[in-house]
Formats: C-alpha cells, structure tokens, sequence
C-alpha cells in the first residue's frame, strides 16, 4: 500500500503526484496544511523528523525527500519506465534531478516562503510565533519562520532566487532546442523533477519567463499540461495548487 504526505502547493509534493500518476498508481492521500503548521504534528514529525513534505509510506516504510522518493518509485514500480533506454540519456535524467534539488529548489524557496508564508507568519502575536517555533523540528527552519514573520526577506536574497530562474530557463532553453523532453524523446524523471518549479517560476515571475525568450520551454511546458498527470499534479482534488491561487486563500 502506499501513502503520501504531502501539500498542496508544495514544489516537492508535485513531483510526487505527478511520478506516480505517470506510473497509474493507486495511493492513499494524508493532505497536510503546511499554513496551519500540520507538518510539526508530533504523529507526523515520526515519519518524518524534518517536519517537511512530501512523505511516501509504502508497506509501513518511510521514504522521505522528493528525488528518492520518484527514484524508490521508479526502481519498485519500473513499468511504465520513466527512464531513458540508454546510459546518456539516464545520465542527462539525473543531471536534472540533481539541477532541480540545487537550483530549481533555490530559485522558488525564497519568493514562496514570501508570498504564501510571509502573510500568515506575520499576522502570528509573539506568543503565538513562540508556539509555532517551539514545534518547528529544525534550526534552518526556526530561524526562516522567525525571518518572514518579524522582518521579510533582503532584496538580495530575492534577486539571488530570481538570478537561478534565469540561469535554469536558459540551460532548459538550450536542452530543449534539439528535444521534446529534458533527456530525450521521451518522458522521464528529469522532466517530472523540473516541472513543479518551472511551473512556480512562471508563476511567481512570468515577466522573467517570457515565452518569447524562451519559446522551447514553453513548449515543453505545454506538452506536459496535455497529459493526464497535470491535473493530479496542480489541480489535485479538483483543487487549483498553483502558488497565486493558494496565494489568495491565506492573504484573504
């Protein structure tokens, strides 16, 4: 049996939702509410000690961080493969699984935590905000709670962030110039890693990333928003997780 912890808006929690709804897998949904702080529930900080999202149970096992867990999937469920044939291509695959944990991630951290946890940290008394950090399971994660809720963010850590959305827009641009997908010609982990963020990214700045500038992503983007698994992925539950939409529901 499997089971997913995950958010709705979250980055990570999308890569999930859409590996598995490629693989046509049945799953058991735990939705958490990451702006009511479901995430430090003690039952769930035993799955996972982070207090993170996602988290996939399978058979009683916790798989924790969003790449293992597409690659445990992957490597459990291999058919339909999400992987490329051949080693270039597996190797390509995992170049963009790396690039979206270490710039992809870094690209939306800062402009998310901004739009969807600023305005809910900052409304939070003092007693309050002592209560929310005494559950916050890491010291990384005290001091950002602390950050957007008695201060924001510096310009410049918003422009390093938007600095990594050019930087992975342009490599995206050039790897798609000669392919339909980020490995190959085919779907594969690499793609289902990258598009949650590019998607935030459009989202979250779309002056950044224009279509013109950047007609091959673009492109790429609309072929995945033609598959099944995008709706299980930003509409899941009938739900709209995209960052603006959440955007509207914790600043109203």
């Amino acid at each position: 049996m499997l089971t997913l912890y995950h958010g709705l808006a979250s980055t990570c929690s999308k890569k999930v939702r859409m590996c598995l709804s490629e693989k046509g897998l049945a799953w058991e949904s735990h939705l958490l509410n990451l702006q009511k702080f479901e995430q430090h529930d003690p039952a769930y900080l035993k799955l996972n000690p982070k207090g993170v999202v996602p988290t996939l149970v399978h058979d009683g096992e916790a798989i924790c961080e969003s790449t293992h867990i597409i690659d445990y999937l992957e490597a459990t469920f291999p058919d339909p493969s999400l992987s490329p044939g051949d080693d270039a291509g597996r190797t390509r695959m995992t170049e963009w699984e790396q690039w979206s944990d270490e710039v992809g991630y870094a690209a939306v951290y800062v402009p998310t935590w901004d739009k969807l946890s600023r305005p809910v940290a900052e409304k939070l008394s003092d007693q309050e905000l002592e209560d929310v950090l005494e559950r916050v399971p890491t010291e990384e994660r005290r001091s950002r709670w602390q950050q957007v809720a008695r201060g924001g963010f510096t310009d410049a850590e918003l422009d390093g962030a938007y600095d990594k959305m050019w930087q992975t827009f342009d490599r995206m641009e050039l790897a798609l110039s000669d392919g339909i997908f980020l490995a190959g010609d085919e779907l594969s982990l690499g793609d289902i890693a990258m598009v949650p963020f590019v998607e935030r990214m459009t989202d979250l700045r779309p002056d950044i990333t224009d279509t013109e500038a950047y007609p091959s992503v673009h492109a790429w983007l609309a072929r995945l928003a033609e598959r099944p698994s995008w709706q299980d992925t930003f509409f899941f539950g009938g739900m709209d997780a995209r960052t603006s939409a959440v955007a509207k529901t914790v600043t109203s």
